[in-house]
C-alpha cells in the first residue's frame, strides 16, 4: 500500500486510532475505580452475594474486552513496524500481496483470506 502513514485515507492510522480511542475509553469507564466505586458503596462486605458475583462477571467480562483491545493495538503496532520494513501488506503464509480490498476491511491483516481459512480449519 502507499498510503502516507498518519493520513486520513490511510487504514492502518485509521484503525490505530480506533484503537487508541477504545483503550482510553476503557481505561478511563471500566478501570477507573474499584468494585466500591463500580457498585457506588463505601464496602463490598454488606452487598449480598448475588451482587457481588454480577459484580464479579461484569469485571470479568471488562477484562475481557480490555485483552481483547489490548491485542488489537498490539497487531496494529506489529503491522505499523511491518510497514516500516517494506513487508506489510504480504501474506506472512504463503508470501503473496494481501488484496487491498482486505487490508482496507482489516489494515492490520497479516494473512490472506484463504492462508486466514486454512490457519481457521475452514477450507
Amino acid at each position: 500500500m502507499t498510503e502516507n502513514p498518519g493520513s486520513t485515507d490511510d487504514p492502518l492510522a485509521q484503525k490505530a486510532q480506533e484503537v487508541e480511542r477504545l483503550r482510553e475509553f476503557v481505561d478511563s469507564t471500566t478501570f477507573a475505580g474499584d468494585q466500591r466505586d463500580v457498585a457506588g458503596e463505601l464496602s463490598a462486605v454488606d452487598q449480598h452475594p448475588a451482587d457481588i458475583a454480577d459484580m464479579t462477571i461484569q469485571r470479568e467480562v471488562d477484562y475481557t474486552i480490555k485483552g481483547i483491545v489490548e491485542e488489537e493495538e498490539h497487531q496494529v503496532q506489529e503491522a505499523i513496524q511491518r510497514r516500516a520494513e517494506g513487508r506489510y501488506g504480504i501474506c506472512e503464509e504463503c508470501g503473496e500481496p494481501i488484496p487491498r480490498e482486505r487490508l482496507e476491511a482489516r489494515p492490520h491483516a497479516t494473512l490472506c483470506v484463504n492462508c486466514q481459512k486454512k490457519r481457521e480449519g475452514a477450507h
